[in-house]
């Protein structure tokens, strides 16, 4: 019976009246209150789906703005009270008093505003870390980076209720989304399909189910007897009629298979049936699956959104991303790649070819917290900058969010990534970090910001200790904190011997075998066929032409000409004839094999280091051609090498 478009008679509609005045009603007096502060639920049921989402969104941005600015008042009619109380007490003997009071007044909305916001906010209208406000106040470039950095959605956020939170982020990157969604569902379990996929936005972090579990799962759930059908019906009578709308290429929402139900067993009950009756029990009987292989690379690329990937040094964080961003590539063109590399391994050159459009490489282990905090920032500056959708990846985010906060700027990275994620999404800014740890505090996330990212966990077969302690925080969900024994299933059913736990699915996956862009494997610590370096005595490309250069400037009774690579062997073989370095002064000492003067030294060691991007045994390979293991020679050319390297920094 479509209840919804029945008409009752008059005869018959006072006696439906009666009756439903003798049905007792489902809402209680506390929940009552809870849906009146939604707006009209019969509007959402008759079919004004978007108007319904934007007003509820005008609703939470409006509390939130009336919350801070109360927050605000009561801060500073108290420290105002408290100001003029302690300059009159001369004045009146009530002033100490009034001045006690205010002052407790004061304490008491810090400390609510505190615990909302979990910032120290003690000055009325100033929002973020009290501190940093104050030293960039004495500046005015940082002044007005302090405030280009401030987040107004952000700020608001901090004073709703933490469903709330959830619920207006939900709203301000999704609502096509939602409209989406609930329009497919009839009325009569509209407002049921909004709060059930507000559940799944929060629990599995940012990700909603699919049309088909939606429908399946609404499909077992009774229409609301606490909706007002003949006013849905009497909303939809006078609703104007639809016009066809152009359509519109969105971005595809973050849409997965969740594991919305366990596996269940259907038994019959024990009670004993009439001899008379005939029972038909239908029993599905569970059985175990065999570890799936999961294709993360189409799951990361086909949308891109905001991920966290976790794993211990080697176990595959760099040969995964490497995979995924190509396939962005391919896939999303237009969209720009910034790469920001901690490690600056020269053997992972080969992840970034081809893929990345902007790479910023640093050896951060040698370089002191304060310099890593000012290149980090620089690189986030120039990310700004960049127009259109752009992906921000950055490696070692444990170290990263370690040295931020040793140089007390963690605040800022936290400001920065909770404007990514939060409002990034629409002006098409997604963020990748790698970290070796689940302790993600040190970066800033945690709470709130951490259900901005879809977690990505990989463990392999030879540190499996380390996924005690990635169980041992909330990263990963309870109902996913799977046995060592059951883990070990999905490290033997793949390849590669890893599995892989995908956040926006909850579940694990065996780890699929995946291209090696890098040339080396971690796992063996050897080169791929056709990636080996240089073998004693040998030479790469760019070594040639820097021997051939220096040869040609120092020596002039070598004949040097433009030759072949088979001629390496020609170039490594040779010894330079070196100059009689004792008949030099100390101002004119030499350096390198090539008996280099100290400013040409470093000039040449700079070039190698900034044009070229060799660290320093290759830069000692070419320049004093020692390598580790020639024990003597190798530590002679690294003292030089330090001695020059002094006058450069």
């Amino acid at each position: 019976m479509d209840f919804l478009n029945y008409q009752p008679d008059s005869a018959s509609h006072q006696n439906q009246t009666h009756q439903s005045s003798q049905v007792p009603s489902l809402t209680t007096l506390e929940t009552a209150r809870l849906r009146e502060d939604y707006p009209s639920i019969e509007h959402l049921e008759a079919g004004n789906v978007a108007a319904w989402l934007v007003e509820r969104t005008d609703q939470l941005l409006i509390r939130a703005k009336d919350e801070r600015a109360g927050m605000n008042l009561s801060k500073l009619i108290t420290l105002a009270g408290g100001a003029i109380g302690a300059v009159c007490y001369a004045t009146s003997p009530l002033a100490p008093i009034g001045a006690l009071i205010a002052s407790a007044g004061y304490v008491w909305a810090v400390a609510t505003d505190m615990n909302a916001s979990h910032q120290f906010a003690p000055i009325p209208f100033i929002r973020g870390n009290f501190f940093e406000f104050l030293s960039a106040m004495g500046d005015s470039q940082a002044r007005e980076e302090w405030f280009s950095n401030q987040n107004e959605f952000v700020d608001l956020m901090h004073h709703l209720e933490p469903c709330e939170r959830y619920e207006f982020a939900m709203l301000r990157q999704h609502t096509h989304t939602l409209t989406e969604f609930i329009n497919i569902v009839e009325p009569g379990k509209r407002f049921y399909a909004y709060r059930y996929l507000l559940d799944c936005f929060v629990n599995f972090r940012g990700v909603f189910p699919t049309f088909d579990q939606l429908n399946q799962h609404l499909a077992k759930v009774s229409f609301d007897p606490r909706v007002n059908y003949h006013h849905v019906q009497a909303i939809q009578q006078i609703r104007p009629p639809q016009l066809e709308a152009p359509q519109i290429n969105l971005p595809p929402p973050p849409i997965a298979h969740l594991p919305l139900s366990a596996p269940t067993t259907d038994l019959p009950l024990g009670i004993p049936c009439s001899p008379t009756s005939e029972t038909n029990t239908h029993i599905d009987e569970y059985s175990p699956q065999a570890p799936q292989t999961l294709d993360v690379i189409e799951k990361m690329s086909q949308r891109i959104s905001n991920h966290l990937i976790i794993g211990i040094p080697g176990a595959g964080k760099g040969l995964l991303v490497s995979n995924a961003l190509r396939r962005i590539k391919q896939l999303h063109p237009q969209t720009t790649i910034f790469y920001i590399d901690p490690k600056n391994d020269p053997k992972e050159t080969g992840y970034f070819s081809g893929c990345v459009d902007v790479l910023k490489r640093a050896s951060t282990p040698s370089m002191t917290p304060v310099e890593i905090v000012s290149w980090f920032q620089n690189c986030i500056k120039e990310f700004d900058a960049l127009r259109g959708d752009k992906l921000l990846a950055f490696d070692e985010g444990t170290q990263i969010g370690s040295q931020f906060k040793i140089a007390k700027q963690l605040d800022w990275l936290k400001g920065k990534l909770t404007s990514y994620t939060s409002c990034g999404d629409s002006a098409g800014i997604r963020v990748w970090i790698l970290a070796q740890n689940p302790h993600t505090e040190d970066l800033g996330i945690s709470g709130g910001l951490r259900s901005q990212f879809t977690p990505l966990a990989i463990v392999s077969a030879v540190n499996i200790a380390a996924y005690s302690a990635m169980i041992s925080t909330g990263f990963i969900p309870s109902s996913q904190k799977i046995s060592d024994a059951k883990l070990q299933e999905f490290i033997d059913a793949s390849p590669v011997n890893r599995a892989v736990y995908h956040g926006g699915l909850n579940r694990w996956f065996a780890m699929p075998k995946l291209e090696n862009h890098s040339g080396y494997d971690r796992d063996s610590r050897t080169f791929l066929e056709g990636f080996q370096p240089p073998t004693p005595g040998e030479f790469l490309s760019s070594d040639i032409d820097t021997i051939k250069r220096l040869e040609s400037s120092f020596f002039t009774d070598e004949a040097v000409s433009d030759s072949l690579p088979g001629e390496t062997a020609k170039y490594s073989s040779e010894t330079p004839k070196q100059r009689e370095i004792n008949s030099f002064s100390s101002q004119e000492q030499r350096f390198t094999r090539f008996a280099l003067l100290r400013n040409e030294a470093i000039a040449e060691i700079l070039r190698l280091r900034n044009e070229m991007n060799l660290n320093q045994t290759h830069i000692i390979r070419i320049l004093w051609d020692a390598r580790p293991g020639e024990n003597e020679a190798y530590r002679n050319a690294v003292s030089e090498y330090k001695d020059l390297m002094v006058d450069c920094d």
